[in-house]
């Protein structure tokens, strides 16, 4: 059994298992991070913001108002029909979980540093999984 296969089922200790899937989707993060500062926002806002077509927002906003994170308001400004976008509490909190994934990965959240001489790997290399990998100060090359 490999030292991977041992945590299979278990979602694991890397930060990565906390990432919500939902929001891998660049469109969806985008709009969820769009309506984060705000109470709420015009369709067109986030439409703008996001850089997509309305078909392309409709179809993300359908998917996180299925999951229950974006609330969805239709109303009308005199003959003009209007929709206004806003997160939900669990949307809020979905957000914040997943931003503290993607910053514990961006921070080495998969990674420790060895302590020095008395651990498994000279001073300065990092142990992944098991496997030791040099410094890049210690690779015996010049960088430029």
């Amino acid at each position: 059994m490999t030292e991977g296969s041992s945590r299979a089922g278990t979602g694991g200790s890397h930060p990565r298992h906390a990432l919500v899937p939902l929001l891998n989707s660049p469109v969806r993060l985008s709009v969820v991070a769009a309506l984060w500062p705000v109470d709420r926002a015009g369709f067109a806002v986030v439409r703008d913001l996001v850089e997509v077509t309305d078909s392309a927002l409709s179809k993300q906003v359908a998917a996180l108002e299925a999951a229950g994170w974006v609330a969805v308001t239709k109303g009308r400004a005199g003959r003009r029909p209007l929709t206004w976008l806003a997160l939900t509490a669990e949307g809020r909190a979905v957000y914040q979980r997943h931003l503290a994934a993607l910053r514990a990965i961006a921070g080495g959240g998969g990674a420790r540093h060895v302590p020095g001489p008395a651990g498994a790997a000279p001073d300065g290399d990092t142990v992944l999984n098991g496997v030791v990998s040099p410094s890049c100060h210690d690779d015996g090359h010049e960088h430029t």
